[in-house]
């Protein structure tokens, strides 16, 4: 091989790499154009769910638990902490309660997990609420496998998407409602 020849090779050779560089560059950027897009789509899927649950779930919270305050996307900020509640309930005088729903459109145990947090942590966001029994609601389009047994187990009440709305999961005999109170359960 010549010397020019070997030029024109190395040549053609960093071209063809620009090349590949730049298409990779290309390729990670319309990647991440599609992981946002993806994630704006999770993000109004979930709204839409949200949007669905909320009077069917409202109607729970007032006929079967007996609440008389109800509000929706609850918010709780202490010092650097935040959270957000998509609804609670409040059964107040002798009963002293509170409802704390959250709404998915898919269960699964990294959400169950998450909920579970959500309910421990409420008195340290809200201490006006202290002193009172909080309940925990999950309330999913989508539950599968042994997911409904599980929520249960954690004593947990399960609302599920039907035909149009959203009914709450008989518990089976013997189902005990765990009751979290000051941050701690009962």
């Amino acid at each position: 091989m010549s010397d020019v020849e070997l030029r024109e090779l190395v040549a053609s050779l960093a071209r063809g790499h620009a090349e590949t560089e730049a298409a990779q560059q290309e390729t990670a950027r319309e990647l991440r154009e599609v992981g946002r897009q993806i994630g704006y789509l999770g993000n109004k899927f979930g709204s839409f769910t949200e949007g669905l649950a909320f009077e069917s779930v409202e109607k729970i919270l007032r006929k079967r638990f007996h609440a008389d305050t109800i509000t929706r996307r609850f918010k709780a900020f202490r010092g650097a902490r935040a959270q957000e509640y998509d609804l609670v309930g409040l059964r107040n005088g002798v009963h002293n309660e509170v409802y704390c729903v959250e709404i998915k459109s898919r269960l699964d145990h990294e959400e169950l997990h998450k909920s579970l947090e959500k309910f421990r942590e409420f008195f340290d966001l809200q201490p006006q609420y202290r002193g009172m029994k909080l309940y925990g609601i999950i309330a999913a389009v989508d539950v599968r496998g042994a997911l409904a047994d599980r929520v249960a187990h954690e004593g947990l009440y399960l609302a599920t998407a039907g035909d149009e709305n959203f009914k709450l999961v008989k518990p089976k005999s013997g189902f005990k409602p765990r009751v979290f109170t000051s941050g701690k359960t009962a």
